[in-house]
């Protein structure tokens, strides 16, 4: 799924498959709710991180245009994390942990994934590398480079640094400016890939979550 980063060659086709992407993520929530018929704390997390992911598509759309790829690959790795939210979710409801638990402790104590009691211990690694076993794909190679755009990194430098080779001579231009056209070819091939990303959400939270039972019924 992930690995056809390079499904959309325009991004005309990405910002159409976001839009598919937003209709997919209301018609599963509405047959959630009219399934269910109450509201409780695994819909709540449902809504929550289905908002969260069409918040990063809606800025990423508005981004696309101006191929500022720093932002843009950082819209992306929280898209990821989102995947790992989800995943470690479902981990820790398969070790009995109850989601009603796992809201509340997020809810009133920002209780994180990787601060449970579970060995080994949570971490955006482990679960990463829990979700490439399972998956077949590669989103493990995906969350190491999507990371260099979140904490200063060589990404940053090469990012603002243009290397021209002008006879014989190797020369390294320095610019601080809001041109991003340069970044115009390796934009389609990250936009391709937050859209497969993006996709990635509903299909953990179908593969998922459609197993994982909950008890109080708030309303």
């Amino acid at each position: 799924m992930i690995k056809q980063e390079t499904k959309y060659k325009t991004k005309k086709e990405i910002l159409s498959q976001m839009n598919i992407i937003y209709e997919k993520y209301v018609n599963y929530l509405t047959n959630i709710v009219i399934s269910e018929n109450n509201l409780n704390y695994k819909t709540i997390l449902l809504f929550s991180i289905l908002n969260r992911s069409l918040a990063l598509i809606e800025a990423y759309k508005k981004l696309l245009p101006t191929n500022n790829l720093m932002v843009l690959n950082g819209l992306t790795r929280m898209q990821l994390d989102n995947c790992i939210f989800i995943h470690g979710a479902y981990i820790l409801c398969k070790d009995n942990v109850e989601i009603e638990k796992i809201c509340k402790n997020l809810l009133f104590k920002n209780k994180k994934i990787k601060e449970y009691n579970y060995k080994p211990r949570l971490t955006d690694s482990y679960i990463i590398q829990e979700l490439d076993n399972i998956y077949h794909n590669n989103i493990k190679e995906m969350y190491k480079f999507y990371c260099n755009y979140i904490h200063f990194s060589d990404r940053a430098l090469l990012s603002s640094s243009n290397i021209k080779e002008e006879k014989s001579n190797t020369i390294l231009e320095l610019s601080l400016c809001k041109d991003y056209k340069r970044f115009k070819k390796p934009v389609i091939v990250n936009g391709s890939s937050f859209v497969e990303l993006s996709k990635f959400v509903l299909i953990l939270l179908k593969n998922d979550w459609e197993k994982i039972e909950y008890n109080n019924i708030i309303a």
